[in-house]
């Protein structure tokens, strides 16, 4: 289904992140500190650039349609922004390899599920559809 509204730069921003997810996991089987400590930096700039207000907008949509939704893909949807949140830009004691495969895996897991499940649930409920 086509996107539309809010809906249509978030899915475009996804695809951003699919490719940072793609290259985070290359980086973490190059085992190359210097490219690894490099892709941190990426992801780091992605979060600041793209992502903290990706994640502000998403979590907004799941405030005005929480009653609409299962409460497994609101919990879902909370539990990995944060988790990826943590990873970016929390204390990380994990290896950057570790760190940045679970960023990459867990980024792109994360962005496939919303378009699959979130957003097409979104953009079929009429109320929504006023709304993005």
């Amino acid at each position: 289904m086509p996107r539309t509204g809010a809906l249509l730069s978030l899915s475009r921003e996804h695809h951003t992140s699919l490719v940072l997810a793609r290259a985070a996991r290359k980086a973490a089987e190059s085992n190359d500190a210097a490219t690894n400590l490099a892709m941190v930096g990426h992801i780091e700039a992605h979060w600041h650039d793209v992502l903290a207000a990706h994640f502000a907008q998403e979590e907004a949509l799941l405030r005005l349609t929480e009653d609409m939704l299962s409460a497994e893909i609101v919990a879902r949807i909370r539990a990995e922004h944060e988790e990826l949140r943590m990873l970016i830009c929390g204390p990380c004691e994990l290896d950057s390899a570790v760190r940045l495969r679970h960023v990459g895996e867990l980024l792109a897991a994360h962005v496939r599920y919303e378009e699959r499940v979130l957003f097409p649930q979104l953009q079929s409920h009429p109320r929504i559809a006023e709304v993005i």
